[in-house]
């Protein structure tokens, strides 16, 4: 048997301390690279369980306008998915918090996904969410990345059908990132088709449940206990970070966010 890698043993470290897990997104070269990595190590030092990092991108197609925000900053300060991977190796280096990247398929293609594949995996990145590529399209491409050691995270929604859903998680590692409802990332309640979509994933495959989307400090966690194993977080966080005035005051909310979601962990415990 395979052993875990680190983010399977985030989700049994959450899991042994009767809680779900917390993966905070970031959207990496915000407000400048600089201050970028002061607010990812921040998080990291507040203990949460995995670090997403967002690619910018100048395209996006599922990108609420908070992280479309965000994301016109680090362009306009000149970050490219070079300089992401420079961010996750500093943070690998420092900590050693599972870290995902979250992007579209264009940078790694003007990249070189061969290339990306190698850097990313010497960057001590974990795994990689493409927002644009479905898993069961180029499989070529999405097995050069799990053999570069890279988890493969696949988005799964509630209007993914039987026969594709098997399909997608046949091909995913790491975690499923289950979208929570419709639409663009931000605020906004769940789907109500949520329930039916994170059973049905736990009947084809044991990986960790990750709810994403419009999930925010007012949201009722524990209705999905035993359904989901962690949550991703981003609009909300970034809100928060974008309504502080300076680099001191925006790391401060960074870390009260942190805090403040991680008491809502136990929520998820199925115990």
């Amino acid at each position: 048997m395979t052993e875990p890698g680190r983010l399977g043993r985030a989700f049994e470290k959450a899991r042994g301390e009767h809680r779900g897990a917390f993966l905070p997104f970031l959207t990496s070269g915000f407000p400048d690279l600089v201050e970028s990595d002061r607010l990812a190590l921040a998080l990291c030092e507040e203990g949460v369980d995995a670090l997403e990092l967002g690619v910018p991108f100048s395209d996006p197609i599922a990108d609420g306008p908070t992280i479309q925000r965000t994301t016109e900053a680090a362009l306009r300060a000149g970050v490219t998915l070079g300089h992401v991977l420079g961010q996750a190796m500093r943070l690998r280096a420092r900590h050693a918090t599972p870290l995902v990247l979250m992007t579209y398929l264009n940078p790694i293609l003007h990249y070189g996904a061969a290339r990306f594949a190698s850097d990313a995996a010497a960057a001590g990145v974990d795994g990689l969410v493409l927002v644009d590529l479905p898993p069961e399209e180029e499989p070529e491409l999405w097995k050069d990345f799990r053999d570069a050691g890279l988890d493969t995270i696949a988005l799964v929604a509630p209007t993914t059908d039987e026969s594709r859903l098997a399909r997608v998680i046949e091909s995913a590692s790491g975690f499923l990132y289950v979208v929570a409802r419709l639409g663009v990332t931000g605020r906004g309640g769940s789907d109500a088709a949520v329930d039916s979509i994170l059973e049905r994933c736990r009947a084809l495959t044991g990986l960790p449940r990750c709810l994403g989307f419009g999930i925010d400090l007012e949201t009722p966690i524990d209705r999905y206990r035993g359904k989901a194993e962690g949550v991703v977080v981003g609009s909300s966080l970034l809100d928060s970070i974008l309504a502080a005035g300076d680099a001191r005051s925006r790391e401060e909310n960074a870390r009260q966010f942190a805090r403040t979601f991680r008491k809502k962990l136990p929520g998820l415990d199925p115990a």
